[in-house]
């Protein structure tokens, strides 16, 4: 019988995703402080100081509320792109992907695509160039990358400029922890293609955040749970009266700004583009409680021993905000305290069906996986989406997989036999979860966990 929940928390702290160390749960707490220039604390004005162009939003008129013509919208987004872009527009159309509206607030691909025309952008990002970025992303998914691009010697002294403080060596060439958002950005794209420009539009905006609306047992299953995930994880929202639904601002740390606009000037064949700096830094400073730094792509923040990446708890509750469907943190893997893997908490063929049952609801499956030496110990970690399953001539299972790091820009394909042995974690729905799987009431283990974390490391300061 299955124990689903975090019932493993220390093995996901032990791999960390990306992060490959001997022994990461006894190595020495590396963890940056954030900046004086994190977002966490900054508001309108502060951002204003920071770059001094950056305007507030402006009350809309009467007239700017007006929703304008389709054809208008078209032709005024029509009027930005190069030809590359118009064909990959064309095709968007004709598969009604632009009057998509499976948004947080109902609007289309389309009017999200004219506000990135029509209304202002932060500086140093041009609207045309966000909708290109937001174009080749929908008309090919597969293209979302998690690899940062370099910081060209001939930006450096404008980035100094602007921030104040010189640029870390380690920022010039980062091999990036943003798998888990990338997945994410790459299902946006895939699944909800007019929230994905809702994301562009807002986070490229004037408030450079976007608000979501959201159940509050879409992130946990009782309202005490919800309000100490929301507290926790120290998210700029608040509940409407009658508690059913709460309001989640999701903004990038401040020098996502530099990053984007790095990547708008200086990008390279295989790189991310801006609008992946901005949708991967929300999700990351969302998840990490906004202790991100774009920069040196390093994290703070309470529910993580390591500075880099995500643990499965802060991935879920990321997951259940964005794509406003409530999920459960399954770990597979047993992991010792010794980051060895001592055993699975399933048999590979539930985990399996775990996964198909998601993908027949409709679901891509966020999976994260391990690799492990010749002594079973783990040596570090990769979160990838399991997007289909099929067999081959020889009846063995496939899946069909994207891969945010392979530098690829189509799905790849792994067999079954393989990729299960391999799963640590993956955040599946609870109706694809069989009668006979036990579900724990997660949140208070994690608070116990918590509370267990905080009393150790008093003990260790005293």
């Amino acid at each position: 019988m299955l124990k689903i929940g975090n019932i493993n928390n220390i093995g996901i702290n032990a791999f960390n995703h990306i992060k490959a160390v001997s022994n990461p749960i006894q190595k020495e707490d590396t963890a940056v402080k954030p900046l004086q220039t994190n977002y966490k604390t900054a508001n309108v004005d502060n951002l204003k100081a920071y770059i001094p162009s950056f305007t507030a939003a402006k009350q809309p008129t009467e007239t700017q509320k007006e929703i304008p013509s389709l054809e208008k919208q078209y032709k005024t987004v029509q009027s930005m792109l190069d030809r590359n872009s118009l064909k990959k527009l064309s095709r968007l159309d004709s598969k009604g992907i632009l009057m998509n509206n499976d948004s947080n607030d109902g609007s289309t691909v389309l009017e999200n695509l004219y506000k990135i025309a029509t209304q202002p952008r932060i500086p140093g990002l041009k609207p045309e160039q966000i909708m290109t970025d937001v174009v080749n992303a929908l008309d090919n998914p597969f293209s979302i990358t998690q690899k940062f691009g370099d910081i060209p010697n001939r930006a450096v002294l404008e980035i100094e400029q602007e921030t104040g403080s010189q640029i870390p060596e380690k920022a010039y060439n980062i091999n990036s922890s943003c798998c888990v958002v990338a997945s994410m950005e790459f299902n946006l794209a895939s699944k909800k293609p007019a929230e994905f420009v809702r994301f562009a539009e807002g986070l490229s905006g004037e408030t450079y955040s976007v608000d979501k609306r959201v159940k509050m047992t879409d992130i946990a299953p009782g309202t005490a749970e919800c309000l100490w995930y929301l507290r926790e994880f120290n998210t700029d929202s608040y509940l409407e009266n009658n508690w059913e639904y709460a309001n989640v601002k999701i903004k990038p740390d401040r020098n996502a700004i530099v990053r984007s606009r790095v990547q708008a000037s200086y990008k390279d064949p295989g790189e991310r583009s801006c609008v992946d700096v901005l949708i991967q830094s929300a999700l990351l400073n969302l998840g990490s409680q906004n202790s991100y730094d774009a920069l040196t792509d390093e994290r703070t923040g309470k529910f993580n021993n390591d500075n880099t990446g995500l643990t499965d708890m802060e991935k879920n509750f990321i997951e259940q905000i964005v794509f406003e469907s409530p999920k459960i943190s399954v770990v597979y893997q047993n992991v010792d305290e010794n980051a060895k893997l001592a055993g699975y908490n399933a048999t590979l063929d539930e985990t399996k069906q775990h996964i198909l049952k998601s993908l027949e609801l409709g679901q891509n499956v966020i999976i994260g996986y391990t690799h492990i030496d010749r002594n079973n110990v783990i040596n570090g970690g990769h979160e990838i989406t399991i997007i289909d399953y099929k067999k081959d001539k020889d009846n063995n299972g496939i899946f069909v997989c994207n891969d945010t790091d392979d530098g690829i820009d189509a799905p790849i394909e792994i067999r079954e036999s393989e990729l299960l042995p391999k799963i640590h974690h993956a955040g599946i729905p609870k109706e694809a979860l069989g009668k006979d799987d036990v579900v724990v009431e997660s949140w208070r283990e994690i608070i116990n966990s918590y509370q267990q974390m905080r009393k150790a490391q008093k003990q260790q300061s005293a």
